[in-house]
């Protein structure tokens, strides 16, 4: 029931506050995740992603939708829900409520980090 605190935590604040910004921590990625809705919607479907290297100050911005990541098999309990997005076709980025933040390019896994949610 602990896990799932943060990724509940979550959820309640972009229902009660849509246009709330929330961010993630990780050890080389702080990234901060913005719904594109307006106040009235409670099921927003556009998020902004706004990426920040940690060690040299690199950014990336991208919009993308709720979305969620495959549970590779026997990796149970598994917490899918997250948002994913898109840079050019071959690179994915997924941020999950549960706090994992995953890049991949084509089939090929690049980071795999776990962080924590700040408000």
């Amino acid at each position: 029931m602990n896990r799932l605190a943060p990724a509940s935590a979550l959820l309640c604040l972009f229902l009660f506050d849509p246009l709330q910004a929330a961010t993630l921590e990780t050890r080389s990625y702080t990234v901060e995740i913005t719904p594109m809705c307006g106040e009235r919607v409670t099921d927003c479907e556009q998020f902004a992603y706004a990426g920040t290297h940690n060690r040299n100050g690199s950014r990336i911005n991208l919009l993308g939708k709720p979305g969620q990541r495959p549970c590779p098999p026997g990796d149970a309990p598994c917490d899918p829900l997250g948002w994913q997005f898109y840079d050019g076709n071959a690179t994915s980025y997924f941020v999950g409520q549960d706090g994992w933040l995953i890049v991949t390019q084509g089939r090929k896994t690049v980071l795999r980090e776990r962080g924590n949610w700040r408000n």
